[in-house]
């Protein structure tokens, strides 16, 4: 009857023993693959350092767009005899037609371009009498002190351009070590502008380089 009503006995265990043992495994469990973290002042150099990358190429753009854009400014046409003596228009008239001068000379266009060799001028005859199915005669003379005239361009071009599409743009790059800025030519090809850069060679102009870009016109 005693061993029939004996209890067994109960294991007590308290909330306070699990959580001290809890706390001492975490304590010593460490994972290998964790990598400390990096210290803050690493950070802030690395953060520093890509905003700096991001402000320098940011730069680069807009100055180089900038650039680009100053050193290229449209010819400004004027009656030739406004730029230059009225014995050299007729002159340049003989020289290259079989014009009456007297007869054209009031048409002749020009616009002039300075630089170390001396003056530039490009002559537009304006004239049926130069011109062929599609192009009229462009000629360029060289005006330097103490010496004559000299013509150092000559070429056939197609005067009908879209609107605000100019003939000839002077351009001016100052990593280049001609005595003429170049100038650059712009010409019609169906939906496309075919643009061509011509610089001096100390002799003459001459096509260094030609590009074909999509007309103005079509991308409005």
């Amino acid at each position: 009857m005693l061993l029939k009503n004996r209890q067994k006995p109960k294991i007590i265990v308290s909330n306070h023993s699990i959580n001290s043992r809890y706390r001492a495994l975490k304590l010593v469990y460490r994972p290998q693959n964790i990598e400390p973290k990096p210290p803050r002042s690493f950070l802030w150099v690395g953060r520093w350092f890509r905003f700096g990358v991001a402000l320098f190429l940011f730069l680069s753009m807009l100055l180089g767009t900038s650039g680009c854009s100053s050193n290229s400014t449209s010819a400004s046409w004027l009656k030739a005899t406004e730029i230059v003596p009225v014995d050299l228009v007729k002159r340049v008239i003989t020289e290259n037609s079989q014009l009456n001068p007297e007869e054209v000379l009031s048409s002749v266009n020009a616009f002039t371009v300075k630089g170390k060799a001396g003056q530039l001028i490009v002559f537009s005859f304006n004239h049926q009498g130069v011109c062929g199915k599609a192009k009229c005669l462009y000629v360029g003379y060289l005006i330097s002190k103490n010496t004559t005239p000299v013509p150092v361009l000559a070429t056939y071009l197609n005067p009908n351009l879209p609107p605000q599409t100019p003939l000839f743009k002077i351009m001016r790059d100052p990593s280049l070590s001609s005595d003429l800025p170049c100038l650059q030519i712009q010409q019609s090809m169906g939906k496309s502008m075919r643009q061509s850069k011509w610089c001096f060679n100390n002799h003459q102009y001459q096509i260094v380089q030609t590009s074909v870009i999509e007309s103005t016109a079509q991308q409005k």
